[in-house]
């Protein structure tokens, strides 16, 4: 059988009615749901290698301190860059025990002192901003996640901070930009997703700390 037409990557939107943003969510979606029951079963075979003490020592506890980070990451990248609808809800508790999960397996604190109830959507939006003052203050510090009058507050505290204007005004503003590299593509999708979600973000940068207010709608 032969084909007249060239298909193209570039042919899914229409073909699929879905937005190029809502397909790459998709298909993180799908790498995220795929690696979890391996995952899951690597971190199962080392507890039972431990309980019946076939093997013990230094190697097996990078590894069982490896599959933890892994399955802590995975689950955050699932709701930062999978697919996610506005009517989906997500509970307090499962958004602390993603965040408490990762706490051991970075060099920064997370303090949650939020007491505002979030979409699994709005989650998603959290967890993109997150890793962007992740990057911010790479040597360590704390991140505060807070309730303030118009929705969501995150301060950034630390000694040392990296900043990166154009990248920040990208997420603000939705400015271009240029050659986007895997460590800086949460700030492509964070901008993306304040305008997706319509909602007003403001960055304050001061002496101690960095702030990010985030008005929900």
């Amino acid at each position: 059988m032969t084909h007249s037409s060239t298909y193209s990557i570039l042919d899914l939107p229409e073909q699929t009615g879905k937005t190029p943003q809502d397909l790459c969510a998709i298909l993180a979606s799908r790498i995220c749901h795929d690696l979890v029951s391996p995952l899951g079963a690597i971190g199962n075979g080392l507890e039972l290698m431990q309980l019946a003490q076939v093997v013990d020592g230094p190697e097996l506890s990078l590894v069982a301190q490896s599959t933890c980070s892994a399955n802590a990451r995975l689950r955050f990248y699932r709701i930062a860059f999978g697919i996610v609808t506005a009517d989906q809800a997500i509970s307090q508790s499962e958004i602390l025990s993603i965040l408490n999960a990762l706490q051991p397996h970075q060099k920064h604190r997370i303090t949650w002192n939020c007491a505002t109830n979030l979409t699994r959507q709005q989650a998603k939006l959290l967890f993109l901003l997150l890793m962007c003052l992740e990057s911010t203050i790479p040597w360590g510090g704390e991140i505060e996640i807070c309730t303030c009058k118009s929705g969501l507050q995150l301060v950034a505290r630390a000694e040392r901070y990296r900043m990166e204007h154009a990248l920040w005004q990208a997420v603000q503003h939705g400015g271009r930009l240029e050659d986007v590299s895997p460590a800086k593509i949460h700030f492509a999708l964070a901008g993306a997703e304040i305008r997706a979600q319509n909602c007003r973000v403001t960055l304050s940068d001061h002496v101690s700390c960095y702030v990010i207010d985030v008005a929900l709608q």
